[in-house]
């Protein structure tokens, strides 16, 4: 049986038990019921952008433990960075540390609170080298033969780390596929596997680890072990710019230039 439930709020009007439970199911069963099946990570928003020299992370969804989190507004990790008083010069991960706030007999808030941590604790939200409050760069592509180069520096937001929620696993932050897309929308000699690669961004915005791995074998012999995740893209990238589109040629010799005669038979079925 389908149900519909249409909570109304009254002026003046009690709130009930009943739309409490509704207010607080809804959401949550809808998440559940379509991403039962993914794994950790970022379902939608967590996107990083940078606004009057700060750097923000917008609302969206996360995926951890089997519950929902959601960050309902804009957050501003400059000033976050700032209050938290972070060293200079030194490498700090973006971390989301699990907290519980009982209010009430029945009534416990669980909550993600965004840490910086000097040493890795999942989900990671990303990793940089802290220089002052207002100086971070997000990964872009860079001009000449190694468009990929930049987004790996340690003065760059890196975003290798994090986990985006897809079916039964996860892959990479969508802004790094962004960009993969972006390189290749532009690249004039494509081989059949990156139109693959860019028809799947253009449909789903990520791609899977499988489908990377699958892409990097094609590409590279005997290169199968990864150090880590941030070795994984980065060969992903290496095959992306080297790869290039080839035809056979044949040789002037074995190529048979000789004019073919017209074969014409007669009537009794001999050839003239």
């Amino acid at each position: 049986m389908f149900t519909n439930t249409n909570l109304k709020f009254p002026h003046g009007a009690m709130l009930t038990s009943t739309m409490l439970r509704e207010i607080y199911n809804y959401p949550r069963e809808f998440f559940t019921l379509l991403y039962k099946n993914y794994g950790d990570g970022i379902i939608c928003g967590l996107d990083y952008f940078i606004q009057d020299k700060n750097l923000f992370l917008n609302s969206g969804v996360i995926h951890f433990d089997g519950d929902f989190y959601f960050l309902s507004q804009d957050l501003n990790m400059s000033a976050l960075a700032e209050k938290n008083n972070l060293e200079t010069d030194k490498q700090y991960y973006i971390c989301l540390s699990r907290l519980s706030n009982v209010q009430e007999a029945c009534l416990t808030e669980n909550t993600l609170a965004v840490t910086f941590s000097e040493t890795k604790i999942s989900p990671v939200l990303g990793r940089f080298y802290f220089s002052k409050y207002d100086n971070f760069n997000l990964p872009k592509l860079a001009k000449g033969s190694k468009p990929f180069k930049d987004i790996f520096k340690p003065s760059v937001l890196n975003l290798a780390d994090v986990p985006f929620a897809i079916k039964n696993g996860d892959t990479f932050h969508p802004m790094l596929f962004r960009l993969v897309k972006e390189f290749l929308t532009g690249k004039e000699d494509k081989t059949p596997f990156d139109y693959a690669i860019l028809t799947q961004l253009q449909n789903d915005d990520v791609i899977s680890t499988q489908t990377i791995n699958s892409y990097i074998a094609e590409e590279v012999d005997g290169k199968s072990k990864f150090a880590d995740r941030a070795d994984l893209f980065k060969t992903f990238c290496d095959c992306l710019v080297n790869s290039k589109f080839s035809l056979p040629v044949l040789n002037a010799e074995e190529i048979d230039d000789t004019p073919k005669t017209k074969e014409v038979y007669s009537g009794c079925g001999r050839m003239l």
